[in-house]
C-alpha cells in the first residue's frame, strides 16, 4: 500500500471512530456541564495545570522515536520501555507526595486530594507507550480507532453517572481515570507490544537527544497554552477560572478532537512522506492540510464566537452566562491555534524537532506575558490576552516551518486567505440579522435561525471565491 492509501486509511478508520464517539462525548460534555459548578471546573482546572504537563513529559520524548525511527531495534525498545517506568514512578510520587504544595501555592486544601488520586494514571500511562506507538509507526488504525471509541464513551458515561449523583468535581477526577484504565487496556489488547525492560541506558544518546527536542517541544508548548489557567487561577481564583476554563473548553473542544486525529496521522505520515518520497510530496501535504482544515474550521469558531450567547443559554443555562464574552473572543483564536498544531508533526517527521522547539520558546515568551498583564482587567482580560497576541505568535511561527521545507510563507497564508474572507462574511450575515429573527437568546429556534444563515452564508461565499476548494474538502469528507 502506498503512502497515500496508508495516509488516506488511517484518516478514514481514525476520523469514523473519533466522529463517533464524540457524538457520545460532547453531548455527554455538555449535560456534566450543566451539572456541575464553576468551581468545580476551577478546582479541576488548578489541579491539571501541573498533572497535564507531567504528562506531556512522561516519555521524554521517545514515544517520537518509537515512531519515527523504523529501524529501531529490541533492545532499544527494552531500554526506552525501561526510561519509560522509571519516569513515570517518578512523576507518580512526586505529584502524590508533593500535592500539599501545589494546594499551597493556590491557597486551596481541597487541591490536595484531587491532585493525589490524579497521580495514579501514570502508573496507568507507563503500559500505553509501547503499542501506541507500534500502532502508529506502522499505521494500524482500525483496531486504535475500537480503543478510541471505548475510552470516549466509558470515559463520557463514566462522568456523567458521577456528577449526576452528585459527586461535583470528583466526578471529573474519576472519569479522567476511566479513560485513561480504559486506553491502556484496550491498546494493549490489540497489538501485544510489551517487552522486558532494560535499565541498562547505554547507546541512547542519539534516541535521547531527538526525544530531548520533543519533550521540549511539548513543555513549551504547554507553557504557552496553559499558562492562562495558572495565572488566572493564581491571581483570579477558582469561582473565575471556572467560567474561563469552560469557555475555554467550548471554544477548543473540536480542536481537542481533531488535533487528536491530525496528531495520530500526520507524524507518521510526514515521517514515511519524508523518508520514502520527495520534498514536493511533504510540501504538498502541508498545503494541502492547511487549505482543506481552514475551509472547515474558519465557519466552525467564526460561529461559534457569533453565536456565543444563545450557545451558552441554550446548552449551558443561565448560571454559565458569565462564560459568554470569553466565549466569543476565545473561539476567533481557535483557527489559527488548529492549523498550527499541523506544523510539529511536520518538523518532527522531517527530523526538525529543534525548529519546532523554538517555535514554541517564542511563544512560551510573549504568551505568559500578555496573560500577566490581561488579568489587571479581570478574567476577560485573558481573552483579549489570546486574540492580541496569538495572531502574532502564529505569523511568526508559521514563517519559520515554511522556511524549514521550502514552502514560501505566502504561499502558504493563501490557502486560508479565502476561508477567512468567506468566514468574515458569514459573521456580519449573523450579526446583522440577530435582531431580526424571531425568539429570544435562551431558546433552541433563536439559535438554530442564526446557526442556519450562518451555514447559508458562508456556503454562497465559498461557492462564489473558491468553489475547488469546497469541492475538494467534499470529495475527502465523501472518501
Amino acid at each position: 500500500m502506498d503512502i497515500r492509501n496508508k495516509v488516506m486509511s488511517a484518516l478514514r478508520w481514525s476520523a469514523a471512530a473519533r466522529f463517533l464517539g464524540q457524538a457520545v462525548s460532547w453531548g455527554i460534555t455538555i449535560l456534566v456541564i450543566r451539572l456541575l459548578s464553576p468551581g468545580d471546573y476551577g478546582l479541576m482546572a488548578m489541579a491539571m495545570v501541573l498533572v497535564s504537563f507531567l504528562v506531556l513529559l512522561n516519555t521524554l520524548g521517545l514515544d517520537a522515536v518509537l515512531v519515527q525511527d523504523t529501524d529501531l531495534d529490541e533492545q532499544a525498545t527494552r531500554q526506552i520501555f525501561g526510561v519509560v517506568i522509571v519516569v513515570n514512578v517518578l512523576f507518580f510520587a512526586l505529584l502524590f507526595f508533593g500535592a500539599g504544595t501545589v494546594a499551597t501555592i493556590y491557597d486551596d486544601p481541597a487541591l490536595k486530594p484531587i491532585v493525589q488520586v490524579l497521580s495514579f494514571q501514570f502508573l496507568l500511562l507507563i503500559f500505553e507507550t509501547l503499542p501506541q506507538s507500534r500502532l502508529e509507526r506502522e499505521m494500524k488504525f482500525a483496531g486504535r480507532s475500537v480503543v478510541d471509541f471505548a475510552t470516549l464513551v466509558i470515559g463520557s458515561i463514566t462522568t456523567l453517572v458521577l456528577a449526576w449523583t452528585g459527586f461535583g468535581v470528583w466526578a471529573l477526577i474519576w472519569g479522567t481515570l476511566a479513560t485513561n484504565a480504559t486506553r491502556m487496556i484496550g491498546l494493549n489488547l490489540i497489538t501485544r507490544s510489551l517487552v522486558w525492560p532494560s535499565f541498562a541506558w547505554r547507546g541512547l544518546r542519539r534516541h535521547v537527544a531527538f526525544g530531548g527536542f520533543v519533550t521540549m517541544d511539548r513543555g513549551l508548548w504547554f507553557l504557552f497554552s496553559e499558562s492562562d489557567k495558572f495565572i488566572g487561577g493564581k491571581i483570579l481564583g477558582n469561582q473565575a477560572l471556572g467560567y474561563y476554563a469552560v469557555a475555554s473548553q467550548l471554544a477548543s473542544l473540536p480542536i481537542h478532537k481533531i488535533s487528536g486525529l491530525l496528531n495520530s496521522v500526520a507524524f507518521p505520515a510526514f515521517s514515511h512522506a519524508h523518508a520514502h518520497t520527495s520534498a514536493d510530496t511533504v510540501r504538498g501535504y502541508l498545503l494541502k492540510a492547511t487549505r482543506i482544515l481552514g475551509i472547515a474550521a474558519f465557519p466552525v469558531f467564526f460561529g461559534i464566537s457569533s453565536t456565543a450567547e444563545p450557545i451558552i443559554a441554550c446548552l449551558l443555562g443561565e448560571k454559565w452566562l458569565p462564560a459568554a464574552p470569553l466565549l466569543q473572543l476565545l473561539a476567533l483564536v481557535m483557527p489559527f491555534r488548529l492549523l498550527s498544531n499541523i506544523f510539529p508533526p511536520l518538523l518532527w517527521g522531517v527530523g526538525s524537532p529543534a525548529t519546532s522547539a523554538s517555535n514554541f520558546l517564542i511563544a512560551a515568551i510573549l504568551l505568559p506575558v500578555a496573560f500577566y498583564v490581561g488579568t489587571r482587567w479581570g478574567i476577560i482580560g485573558l481573552a483579549y490576552a489570546w486574540l492580541c497576541m496569538y495572531p502574532l505568535v502564529f505569523f511568526i511561527t508559521a514563517f519559520r516551518t515554511c522556511a524549514r521545507v521550502g514552502v514560501g510563507v505566502i504561499e502558504y497564508l493563501r490557502q486560508m486567505a479565502r476561508p477567512v474572507a468567506a468566514g468574515m462574511i458569514m459573521y456580519a450575515s449573523v450579526y446583522f440579522v440577530q435582531h431580526a429573527v424571531f425568539g429570544s437568546v435562551g431558546d433552541w429556534v433563536y439559535l438554530l435561525q442564526l446557526v442556519s444563515v450562518g451555514a447559508i452564508s458562508y456556503g454562497v461565499a465559498m461557492l462564489l471565491i473558491d468553489r475547488d476548494g469546497m469541492r475538494e474538502t467534499l470529495q475527502l469528507i465523501r472518501s
